[in-house]
């Protein structure tokens, strides 16, 4: 089947390199991740795709069995990550709960959630940001902050403005772009958590704390 689906997708122009597809609790229907592309179903034969939410019907509430697949999806590829290619702020005390946030310097959601880390961190909940720049012109920034020595520093200044400038350096912003593209973040900030379960954009530290379970 992953041969038939990678054949019809590059007939159609579609070059991304599948992943995996793993069965479903849904007769001959597979749950597909690849490379730039956010996940999704096929059936046995490769030859459709199916996005969206699936819904089972039948017990005593309906349940949205995508759900758990885009959380699970997200969980594994976020745990992949290494910690050395983000941006962390660690929780104050205990560490009650870790979220993933893809994040823009420019972004005023994105520095609206950033004013209000030092509350986030005192209610135990750690934040690792990985780079999401939401335009062409933002990646160059986002890659000095990267590349700078002080990545927490850089970052505190982005986020009030500061035009950022670091050396050029190996740097993982394209490669947390991909990632974004294949957990289906469309904006900034897109936070996550340790389950994969994407809790929303910003949401004030309060929310945020409950929204993870850090209360």
């Amino acid at each position: 089947m992953v041969k038939a689906l990678q054949a019809n997708l590059n007939a159609s122009g579609i070059e991304e390199k599948i992943i995996s597809a793993v069965p479903t609790d849904m007769d001959d229907i597979y749950w597909v991740t690849a490379e730039g592309l956010p996940a999704f179903f096929t059936d046995k034969s490769g030859k459709h795709i199916i996005q969206g939410q699936i819904i089972a019907v039948g017990d005593a509430a309906p349940v949205d069995i995508s759900a758990a697949l885009v959380a699970g999806t997200a969980q594994e590829a976020l745990k992949a990550v290494d910690k050395s290619e983000m941006i962390i702020y660690p929780a104050k005390g205990e560490t009650k709960a870790v979220v993933y946030a893809f994040t823009d310097a420019d972004c005023g959601y994105c520095r609206k959630l950033h004013s209000e880390m030092d509350d986030i961190n005192a209610r135990g909940i750690e934040v690792r940001y990985l780079a999401w720049p939401r335009s062409q012109e933002s990646v160059p920034k986002m890659e000095a902050i990267w590349c700078s020595e002080d990545r927490n520093a850089a970052m505190n200044q982005a986020k009030i403005g500061a035009d950022i400038q670091g050396p050029s350096c190996s740097n993982p912003v394209q490669e947390h772009m991909a990632l974004g593209a294949r957990l289906g973040v469309r904006g900034t900030p897109a936070i996550f958590t340790e389950a994969g379960e994407q809790v929303g954009g910003y949401l004030p530290a309060a929310e945020l704390a409950q929204a993870v379970g850090a209360i």
